[in-house]
């Protein structure tokens, strides 16, 4: 598989990660200055030597974008939750129906335990999962609609719009005796009232209209007491509740580097006031 990169000058430039690729047609062949191979489709040999120096734009996938390679993956949706394929293989789950569901809300994570039988009454059953395209595959599935309604922090990770974030990587604990997955606190709670914020500690984001403005962390109602905030213009507080001051700067720095990910730049009261927190 090839990557894309896009000269604005008209002309394409592809990165082939195994080697140069066999075509048809006679490309150009030139060198990056890690000295991988790309593949020239601009039409002027000559120009393509300066190719070299231009600053190229690598396209990036959106929400339909699928891993590379083939990883276990646990994949929160709207209503459900998905085991791909190759963590039911890798895991020797083909023949395990049944799922008991864990839930730890402090740290965020999700625990599954698989059976061969019923184990009990709060077990759910397996289904073959479509995937949001309905194709089918060997993967499995469970509704979760009640699980998300009874915990809003679950229910916001599957509301991400954006679907690589909400693919998490399975991890077998021996002591639980269960796979668990890690999930991000994903600002599960919503204000517009600032007297009904919350007097805890956790990250935060605000909101004008569907703009993020700032993303932060800390004590909540008392940074947005401060002097230089009084003045921002946002209409709604986001947040979650996260107690551990480590665990705050951890997703605030992830939340902040999704951002600039997409938009190429911080939010702009991040970019005003010229610090996090």
């Amino acid at each position: 598989m090839s990557n894309v990169r896009c000269d604005p000058i008209f002309s394409l430039h592809f990165l082939f990660p195994n080697g140069r690729a066999t075509l048809k047609e006679s490309p150009i062949w030139i060198a990056d200055k890690m000295g991988n191979d790309l593949l020239s489709l601009s039409e002027s040999s000559g120009f393509s030597k300066g190719m070299t120096t231009t600053k190229w734009i690598k396209y990036r996938r959106k929400t339909k974008g699928k891993p590379v390679n083939p990883v276990p993956l646990v994949t929160i949706r709207p209503n459900q939750i998905a085991f791909n394929a190759h963590f039911i293989a890798s895991a020797n789950l083909g023949h395990e129906p049944y799922v008991s569901v864990f839930v730890d809300p402090v740290q965020f994570r999700l625990g599954f335990k698989f059976d061969v039988k019923l184990p009990n009454e709060d077990a759910i059953a397996l289904t073959n999962d479509g995937g949001p395209g309905g194709k089918g595959g060997k993967g499995r599935c469970v509704g979760a609609a009640g699980l998300m309604k009874e915990h809003p922090w679950l229910k916001a990770v599957g509301d991400i719009n954006d679907a690589r974030r909400r693919r998490f990587k399975p991890q077998w604990s021996g002591i639980d005796g269960m796979w668990v997955i890690s999930l991000c606190p994903s600002f599960e709670h919503r204000v517009s009232d600032r007297s009904d914020v919350s007097d805890k500690r956790g990250i935060y984001r605000y909101k004008r209209g569907d703009e993020i403005v700032y993303i932060g962390r800390g004590q909540i109602l008392s940074r947005l007491g401060s002097n230089e905030r009084k003045a921002w213009d946002f209409e709604t507080i986001e947040y979650s509740v996260v107690p551990d001051e480590e665990q705050q700067a951890k997703w605030e720095t992830w939340w902040l580097d999704r951002f600039v990910e997409e938009y190429g730049k911080l939010p702009i009261y991040n970019r005003i006031s010229g610090k996090r927190g």
